[in-house]
């Protein structure tokens, strides 16, 4: 069963069950084997939960692994406990000899770790919070409207800019091929000042998910890449991955198109939920995430909020 923007406001109010997502997902756990990362689910009664297993080393020497539980668990809350408590077992046998969980929770629950489920699990295990890897905060569109409705609820600055690119000849093409895509990544890691995944990591993204997955890439008139973004979905959920544009010609709005081109690609391919991966929390003015996220809320759509993510050292 898809997952629907209703079922994630419902998760508000920590209901019986939790639905599937993106980041649950048969399709999630093959695109981290594909990167190298040991992926499984762990069971318990009628919930589960995806484990991704993330090795590190200091220098010469391995740090013990991380467990990384993202978005999860899912199925029945009322085991959820007790599906952790299994994770943690697991965690601490010789053979896996994990040094950190790190719980990820379920999309749109900001009361997660304050339900009465887990006051006397958090009293027994020592935790603090995470990094923010996830986003706590994520901007979702409603894929069960039609393109009219999408289009009619975001903002009006959003709408222009889409008519405007298209007005000034942009055209958005579908690639293979990674290549144009990573130079305008290089371009834009050094201009924003973050640290770029390795090339490989978005070509394999692309190759783990198939047909389910997109590299669109927005050109104008004389052939000049100006903007790429990769998007992929499962689970019913579409994803805007990965963004990547150049300085030049900001003025053709070349992001704008591109975006709407993943949002009408996603909806085709059967998906209920379009989300934009992450925005900054509201009346937060110098988190990292504010510029991209005055980009995002041009196209409307609705705030999810999660709880903060924990880590549990072993």
């Amino acid at each position: 069963m898809s997952i629907t923007l209703a079922k994630l406001k419902e998760q508000e109010t920590f209901p019986e069950i939790f639905t599937a997502n993106y980041w649950q997902s048969d399709a999630w756990k093959k695109a981290k084997e594909d990167n190298g990362c040991r992926s499984f689910w762990i069971k318990k009664n009628d919930a589960k939960v995806l484990v991704i297993e993330r090795k590190a080393h200091f220098l010469k020497f391995w740090i013990k692994p991380l467990w990384e539980l993202p978005r999860g668990p899912i199925g029945n809350s009322k085991n959820f406990v007790e599906l952790i408590e299994t994770v943690f077992f697991e965690a601490r046998k010789k053979e896996n000899n994990v040094g950190n969980i790190r719980i990820y929770t379920p999309f749109g629950t900001q009361i997660f770790w304050s339900n009465e489920l887990f006051t006397e699990f958090l009293k027994n295990n020592k935790n603090k919070k995470a990094p923010e890897i996830f986003p706590t905060n994520t901007l979702m569109i409603n894929l069960e409207l039609e393109e009219n409705e999408i289009l009619a609820q975001m903002k009006q600055k959003g709408r222009y800019n889409i008519k405007l690119a298209r007005k000034k000849g942009v055209v958005i093409e579908e690639e293979k091929d990674v290549e144009n895509f990573w130079n305008l990544m290089l371009e834009t890691s050094k201009r924003d000042g973050f640290r770029s995944n390795k090339k490989h990591v978005y070509s394999d993204l692309l190759q783990s998910f198939g047909d389910n997955a997109v590299l669109y890439t927005a050109k104008d008139k004389t052939g000049d890449v100006l903007a790429s973004a990769i998007f992929t979905m499962t689970e019913g959920m579409a994803l805007y991955n990965y963004g990547a544009s150049t300085n030049r010609k900001r003025g053709l709005m070349a992001p704008y198109l591109l975006q709407w081109a993943g949002i009408q690609w996603a909806k085709n391919k059967g998906a209920t939920v379009y989300d934009f991966l992450g925005i900054s929390p509201e009346n937060t003015p110098n988190h990292s995430l504010n510029g991209v996220a005055s980009f995002k809320l041009k196209f409307g759509g609705t705030r999810i909020i999660c709880d903060d993510g924990l880590d549990f050292p072993m």
